[in-house]
């Protein structure tokens, strides 16, 4: 704690208020609207724990639900019951393991390294985009990201101080993992640490009787879990999940969840490339990917020349390579996934800009500079074409992105800090400005908020389908979907919240007494012609509330 409060106190003024802002983004963040589509599933599978009280059985909209661990769920309920059901209450848990995860980092690399390089590790990582994404669209890949770095960190506080404390957290953390995520969880722990001791050839760290009571503690932590499975599941074969008779959900999570999208037994399969995680990394690792590429090939360069010493570690090059290769091979693949590699990914960049010496430092200026532009250009420009009501904050954050690409070079800021003041700007406009009108473009969130505001008392009923989202802004895990033909055995006056097409079937039987429309796009799907105001109104659906004689 000592060398982070060092490290603190060595920050120049403007640092410090770049620090400030990068965490006032954190925290604005939270306070956003969760998204579709698993972000929702997660909110309202948290929502209906807490009011089911079922803690170790899973259910996603009063149905068997068997995909996810529960982690996540756990700590969104428990957060729930202590704040209330909010878009805070969903998200700080997971945050709360982000910030964590910082402080592992740098520990992690202070322990190898010096701090600069430390430093440095973490202010990447926590200024990836993938980084301000965990903290507004909280899946379970944020606490996983988080518990393997922490995971990792505590191993070789193991090894430096010989404590079992520290082998004991490192076993809690990484049952955090499995129960986030999986078994990439403690493979995603022990397949680098493992290389690390082959290549170190630290055969006594290897034969060592503490990794059998590191893999008696996760198991033991696991124990909870794997009884609810068990209940849940294994004892009722004849319950139909996912479409099969007799799924076990033990088998289900311990191999068929994570290794059966690469043996293909999972039938999950979404077509993507091997080579897909290359092109999504290129944003969820911005601005930072282009030195990533860099120091991969220099760290590549030190390994084949055999003049050079040995590295301090290998886990960082090890982790990040070996898992990006494991995910690839998945049959199913979502941009998220590769989170988990990011923070091996923020020190293999460090260690390679610790090693810039001042000429070649100022090209990376340069080309950050001309990032700085592109956003710069992106303020011009949205108040244009993309969502042209007036908003102050877009000009001032354009003065200022302007002020920082004339006189960055003269203010009191060295090192990295050069490179991530326009990233700053960046975030705060998706934060402040993008964000808040992209999330008013889900009709569930909207109708439920309105819902729940005015007529919380009222009856009300979903066509055919239900809604995560609805359910959650009404802080309601039990409302009750209908079919059309049904719609006659309500006696009294109730609420619908139906499609566009769904109307004209209703109106022919029934008294429509109001009707409110709220506007419907996939928001995590962008399309041009949806930024562009002139083209919206084409890609737009809408959903309504009707209140029903």
């Amino acid at each position: 704690m000592k060398l982070i409060t060092k490290a603190l106190l060595n920050l120049s003024g403007f640092e410090k208020i770049i620090c400030i802002f990068i965490l006032f983004i954190y925290v604005n963040n939270l306070f956003l609207d969760i998204m579709k589509i698993d972000a929702a599933q997660y909110a309202s599978i948290s929502l209906e724990m807490l009011q089911n009280h079922s803690y170790l059985q899973v259910y996603d909209l009063q149905n068997d639900y068997l995909d996810k661990p529960p982690l996540l769920f756990w700590i969104s309920s428990l957060s729930m019951n202590a704040i209330g059901i909010c878009n805070f209450a969903y998200k700080i848990g997971a945050f709360l393991f982000l910030l964590f995860s910082l402080y592992a980092i740098y520990k992690f690399a202070a322990n190898y390294y010096n701090q600069n390089i430390a430093k440095n590790a973490v202010l990447i990582f926590a200024t990836s985009q993938a980084f301000f994404l965990m903290s507004n669209d909280v899946r379970t890949d944020g606490i996983l990201t988080s518990c393997v770095i922490i995971s990792i960190w505590l191993i070789t506080e193991y090894w430096l101080k010989n404590k079992l404390v520290y082998l004991i957290f490192a076993a809690v953390f990484t049952a955090f993992a499995m129960m986030a995520k999986g078994p990439i969880g403690i493979i995603a722990v022990l397949m680098p640490v493992g290389i690390h001791l082959l290549y170190k050839k630290q055969w006594k760290k290897i034969f060592n009787f503490s990794w059998l009571f590191f893999v008696f503690v996760v198991a033991v932590l696991l124990i909870p879990m794997s009884y609810g499975l068990y209940t849940q599941f294994d004892l009722h074969p004849e319950k139909i999940i996912n479409g099969k008779l007799h799924q076990s959900g033990i088998y289900f999570y311990y191999w068929l969840q994570s290794f059966g999208r690469i043996t293909g037994e999972n039938v999950w399969d979404n077509g993507l490339p091997w080579h897909f995680f290359i092109g999504s990394i290129s944003w969820d690792f911005f601005p930072w990917i282009l030195i990533l590429y860099a120091g991969l090939f220099y760290q590549f360069k030190i390994f084949l020349n055999s003049n050079n010493e040995k590295a301090p570690e290998i886990i960082s090059i090890s982790g990040f390579i070996l898992l990006f290769i494991l995910l690839s091979m998945s049959r199913y693949k979502l941009p998220h996934y590769i989170f988990v590699t990011l923070p091996f990914a923020s020190i293999i960049s460090a260690i390679y800009l610790d090693k810039l010496n001042p000429k070649n430092f100022v090209i990376w200026e340069r080309i950050f500079l001309s990032f700085g532009i592109l956003v710069a250009i992106l303020l011009i420009i949205y108040p244009i074409f993309f969502f042209t009501e007036v908003n102050y904050l877009i000009y001032l954050l354009l003065l200022l992105q302007l002020y920082l690409l004339f006189k960055i070079k003269k203010l009191p800021i060295n090192g990295i800090f050069r490179l991530i003041g326009y990233v700053i700007v960046l975030n705060v406009f998706l934060s402040f400005v993008f964000y808040p009108n992209l999330l008013t473009f889900q009709a569930d969130a909207m109708a439920g908020k309105w819902f729940y505001e005015n007529k919380p008392n009222d009856k009300i009923y979903f066509i055919n389908e239900k809604s995560h989202l609805f359910n959650f802004y009404t802080k309601n895990s039990k409302r009750q979907s209908i079919s059309i033909k049904d719609l006659d055995t309500i006696k009294n006056s109730f609420w619908l919240y139906a499609k566009k097409e769904d109307l004209p079937e209703i109106q022919k039987s029934k008294l429509i007494l109001e009707k409110r429309a709220f506007v419907d796009y996939p928001i995590t799907r962008l399309k041009l012609n949806f930024l562009l105001e002139s083209k919206r109104k084409e890609q737009l659906k809408y959903n309504y509330l009707l209140r029903i004689k």
